[in-house]
């Protein structure tokens, strides 16, 4: 059976060796979702495809292969979004889209890959905040799997929040008058943050809500996404 070319324009959010001198390189491509190719013989020195299984890469990929098994064959780079290693906070925060961006695409998801490449983007060139930009990718990438979060006001009674607030599975982002039983309480400040009401407000404030925000994908959508990235920064 022949191969065939697939086209992939894509981010490499994912790379492991594999024998002496191969990567596998996990894709989330706009339109094809996640998908996995081999980028053979990258880790010989001069290889001309190194770049393409770099994490962050940003590029049109031609995969050949059939059946769920590809090579990467060639890449021509849009974007290596390199500035983000240049600061600790970033990266953390990249790498942590990264990992979102791959548990959250097994299938097309166009609105979470463009919110993914909007915060690499900030990151890089932006001088964003990298827990600002964290935040924002992640409320993105909960409404563009169909969810929505208002911190602003109560779900339930439609009041405005201004203090603390609860997060109910059933109800969403409820007051305290409106919460029931079970609910995971939301400090004034974190709401604040995460409502985009304050954000010139502590780093571990900041930590704490997107930590939160994890929780909440989890309950949410069923999809976990480490927090070791910013728990170790606490």
């Amino acid at each position: 059976m022949q191969t065939q070319d697939l086209k992939v324009n894509a981010i490499a959010v994912r790379a492991v060796p594999y024998g002496e001198s191969d990567m596998i390189v996990t894709l989330v491509g706009v339109d094809t979702g996640r998908v996995t190719a081999t980028a053979r013989g990258c880790l010989k020195r001069g290889a001309k495809l190194r770049y393409a299984a770099e994490p962050f890469n940003f590029g049109d990929y031609v995969l050949a292969g059939r059946n769920g098994r590809y090579i990467i064959t060639e890449c021509s780079q849009i974007d290596s979004f390199s500035g983000i290693t240049a600061d600790i906070d970033a990266y953390y925060a990249g790498c942590l889209i990264l990992e979102a961006l791959s548990k959250l695409s097994g299938e097309p998801s166009p609105e979470t890959f463009m919110c993914a490449l909007r915060a690499l983007k900030a990151l890089a060139y932006d001088n964003a905040d990298a827990n600002c930009a964290l935040r924002d990718f992640l409320l993105g990438a909960i409404c563009s799997e169909g969810n929505s979060l208002d911190f602003a006001n109560c779900n339930s009674c439609r009041c405005k929040l201004t203090d603390a607030a609860y997060f109910s599975d059933s109800d969403g982002i409820v007051c305290q008058s409106c919460a029931t039983t079970g609910v995971i309480p939301i400090d004034g400040d974190v709401r604040a943050f995460l409502a985009g009401e304050r954000e010139d407000i502590p780093k571990v404030i900041k930590l704490r809500a997107n930590i939160l925000l994890l929780e909440l994908v989890h309950n949410m959508i069923g999809i976990h996404i480490s927090a070791d990235y910013l728990t170790e920064q606490l």
